[in-house]
């Protein structure tokens, strides 16, 4: 069965797109403030440990000076973002007197935003230290607040930039596709960007003059094969004077196969002109209904392929002629002919082979041009048009699928046909 595709609409996909677009900013912004504040948390805490071992050093360093020189080397010292003074009494909280280094490290270690105490010197002299510990500037985080804004905008506009440029070479290309293989396909829509769309343009032009040359061709063909059916009718009527009698057969013979070439030349001009709709099918059904056809009327055709269900959506009536046309001429030069189908993969493939003479490995390919006749069906007796297999290639490439002929090693031809099982 075939399979529906969905195509999204235009504003629909804006619209999604917009809404990914968002989500993406958001997250990122959310993702940029949470990292952030653990950068900035831990910036903090980095300067606040390295600035409280400098007030541990300079504590160390004033109170290792002698005491009537503790006042200049206060006055000398410039330190920046700390503010050092000397006094009778505290200024700061907490004060400290007669404790290990260590523990005033411990203590000031959990002080924030600055760091500030009195360390008692002797002799009514208190050393009061503030320190302030510098924030990260936030000039920092704005310079990548915007680097992961650009890079975002950069990501989703690249993707869509892409992606107005893939989606309608896609489409091109599938449109491609079809007019290979049937050229009543619907026109490539003109969508995309300029060069997408004019190459669009050109493909829909060029389908529709290969379609009118082809329709003027097979007009032409018609015409003639209608038209010259009259004289043949004209000819019989006189062949029936003709005394000889052997002379009247074959004139007779003659004017049967004219008129059998042009039924079947108006038949495949017919053929050609239509389009036959796709109904769901059952291809082991159908294959065994055509053998059983042919097997009623002495014919020995065997169907030796899988009786399971083969669901297909195709032409009924164009996939049975292609049948009749290649089982027609198994009988014709094999007298004989076994069917299989099975499947493999994605595609049904059918097989039917013969124990005929053959045909020379550089006709294989050739024996499906319109009209083309091997050498060894231009007798009388086996005699046709050459139009049986050029139909049947036809009805298959509509269908989306592939024939073609191979020699058997033991003699005779097989004819193998790949369908895809998701209908033509």
């Amino acid at each position: 069965m075939a399979e529906k595709r969905f195509h999204l609409p235009r504003w629909a996909f804006g619209k999604i797109l917009l809404l990914i677009l968002s989500l993406v900013i958001v997250t990122q912004l959310i993702l940029f403030a949470v990292y952030s504040q653990k950068s900035t948390s831990a910036q903090f805490k980095i300067n606040r440990d390295m600035i409280a071992r400098e007030v541990i050093n300079l504590i160390q360093t004033v109170e290792n000076t002698a005491p009537d020189e503790q006042n200049n080397l206060v006055s000398a010292l410039k330190i920046p973002n700390f503010f050092i003074s000397i006094s009778p009494q505290p200024k700061w909280s907490p004060q400290f007197q007669k404790t290990s280094l260590w523990h005033i490290l411990w203590k000031i270690s959990e002080q924030a935003p600055d760091i500030q105490l009195s360390f008692y010197l002797g002799n009514q002299r208190w050393l009061n230290i503030l320190a302030k510990i510098e924030p990260q500037s936030p000039l920092l985080a704005l310079v990548l607040l915007g680097m992961e804004a650009i890079l975002t905008l950069t990501i989703l506009i690249s993707l869509l930039s892409i992606n107005r440029y893939t989606t309608p070479l896609k489409n091109f290309t599938e449109a491609a596709e079809r007019l290979g293989v049937d050229l009543r396909s619907d026109p490539l829509p003109i969508d995309g960007p300029a060069a997408v769309r004019a190459m669009a343009h050109a493909m829909n032009k060029m389908q529709q003059r290969i379609g009118d040359l082809l329709a003027a061709r097979t007009q032409m063909l018609a015409a003639i094969s209608h038209d010259l059916r009259t004289p043949i009718t004209r000819l019989k009527l006189r062949a029936q004077y003709i005394e000889d009698e052997k002379l009247h057969e074959k004139v007779i013979s003659d004017l049967d196969q004219m008129e059998a070439m042009l039924a079947e030349t108006l038949s495949f001009a017919r053929e050609e002109g239509r389009k036959e709709q796709r109904i769901l099918l059952d291809l082991a059904s159908l294959l065994d209904s055509v053998c059983q056809d042919f097997a009623s009327v002495g014919h020995q055709i065997d169907y030796l392929g899988t009786f399971d269900r083969s669901t297909y959506r195709g032409g009924a009536v164009g996939l049975k002629r292609v049948f009749n046309n290649i089982l027609e001429n198994a009988i014709k030069y094999a007298g004989n002919a076994r069917v299989r189908l099975e499947s493999v993969k994605d595609e049904y493939w059918i097989s039917i082979e013969d124990d005929g003479p053959g045909i020379p490995e550089e006709q294989l390919m050739q024996v499906f041009l319109p009209f083309y006749r091997g050498d060894n069906s231009r007798s009388r007796q086996t005699g046709g048009t050459g139009l049986g297999l050029a139909v049947a290639k036809d009805i298959i490439r509509a269908h989306g699928g592939t024939i073609e002929l191979k020699r058997r090693e033991a003699g005779g031809l097989i004819v193998l046909i790949q369908l895809p099982m998701s209908g033509g």
